[in-house]
């Protein structure tokens, strides 16, 4: 496979990464220097993208057959009407399939980092942001969230990663932005030696599976992706007509 994707900020291929330099230059993780270490995903993820596309990623969408064109770090995706942080796409890709059909593909990058707080402490801080400011919308926003994604609110949601949430929601709405027919959320873990922490990962990945999916037989242990799937929600950021691929696979370092 010819390689001929252009690694870019803000998906303008006129503003071309190269360079491992030019990859933190413009488009740094949020904890810029603190997070950009060797063995830590941000590093780990420009080391084995800027110059090509790592054979664990090719393997697990060979079968899609897809012409990948556009790669940038660090995208951001608005989800929704409010004014919170949209999907930072560690990494969003956008191809094309054999139809010539648009596809977009969403890269979570963990080495052994947490997926954040789960919904249960996400709705703790809300509500004590509301305390703090009447006017916070965050409660209505996670509310949202969870009928859009699915279809109602119950308690085996309250311990799902919040971040497994937003990370569905923005790939969709990138999809829909795009108007692309599929996407796909993969996440991609570098993984020197198992540890607990990548383990918890695991776990907290195939819980998000279970419920998302609504089958207790869903799960991924690695280097597979499962779907399509949709949601039934229509509106201005989402749509019920996007097909949904999820993954996980490794790559060792």
């Amino acid at each position: 496979m010819i390689d001929q994707m252009i690694r870019c900020k803000n998906l303008n291929p006129c503003d071309k990464i190269e360079t491992i330099h030019e990859w933190f230059y413009k488009c740094p993780p949020k904890g810029k220097e603190k997070q950009w270490k060797d063995g830590r995903s941000a590093k780990e993820t420009a080391k084995h993208w800027v110059h090509t596309i790592p054979q664990p990623f090719i393997d697990i969408l060979k079968d899609k057959h897809l012409n990948y064109e556009l790669c940038s770090p660090e995208y951001v995706t608005k989800f929704d009407a409010y004014k919170g942080e949209g999907r930072n796409h560690d990494l969003l890709i956008l191809a094309k399939n054999v139809d010539n059909d648009n596809v977009v593909i969403s890269i979570e990058s963990k080495a052994d980092e947490p997926f954040g707080d789960n919904l249960e402490k996400t709705k703790e801080a809300a509500k004590k942001a509301k305390d703090k400011n009447n006017k916070s919308k965050a409660l209505e926003r996670i509310k949202e969230l969870r009928v859009a994604l699915f279809g109602e609110e119950n308690d085996n949601q309250d311990e799902l990663m919040y971040q497994l949430l937003t990370a569905v929601a923005g790939t969709i709405a990138e999809a829909k932005k795009q108007d692309a027919k599929s996407a796909f959320f993969l996440v991609q873990t570098f993984v020197e030696k198992e540890n607990s922490k990548h383990i918890t990962n695991k776990e907290a990945f195939n819980r998000f599976l279970k419920v998302f999916t609504k089958s207790e037989d869903a799960k991924i242990e690695n280097n597979e992706v499962l779907g399509p799937f949709r949601i039934a929600t229509n509106n201005e950021y989402l749509s019920s007509d996007i097909d949904l691929w999820i993954g996980k696979y490794g790559i060792n370092i």
